[in-house]
């Protein structure tokens, strides 16, 4: 498989996030959608960060692993903080920010689904074909 499994979950997390907030924002109120776009958001850099620390680390050909070390850097401290911060001083719905923090999760598993229920050669595993 290609290593645009994750790539394509960003992307549609990421457009369904910004497809739902008017609707979020007009029917459950501002509190609700913040908190719905900003955990979605914050897991979508997540799980991106992450993507890229494993990407470069566990890739068989030598790559420039500064990149690496920056999303690392990035990741625990700094995203981490922000989510601490977000959840401890802002008034933004908790219920909110946990169903935009399961929304790529969602994604994951209905795109790994559609996968295996189409019965295509395409493996949804990201790094198993790693090995050359």
């Amino acid at each position: 498989m290609k290593f645009d499994f994750i790539q394509r979950s960003i992307r549609i997390s990421a457009g369904i996030t910004i497809l739902f907030a008017p609707f979020l924002f007009l029917y459950l109120g501002a509190s609700h959608a913040l908190g719905f776009m900003a955990g979605a958001f914050w897991n979508i850099i997540n799980v991106f960060l992450l993507y890229r620390f494993l990407k470069i680390f566990l890739s068989p050909s030598p790559m420039n692993k500064k990149w690496g070390v920056a999303a690392g850097i990035f990741k625990f401290p700094v995203l981490y903080g922000t989510g601490y911060f977000l959840l401890r001083y802002t008034n933004l719905s908790l219920y909110g920010i946990m169903a935009g923090f399961s929304l790529i999760l969602a994604v994951f598993l209905l795109k790994a689904l559609g996968v295996y229920l189409s019965g295509s050669e395409e493996s949804p595993w990201v790094f198993g074909n790693l090995k050359k």
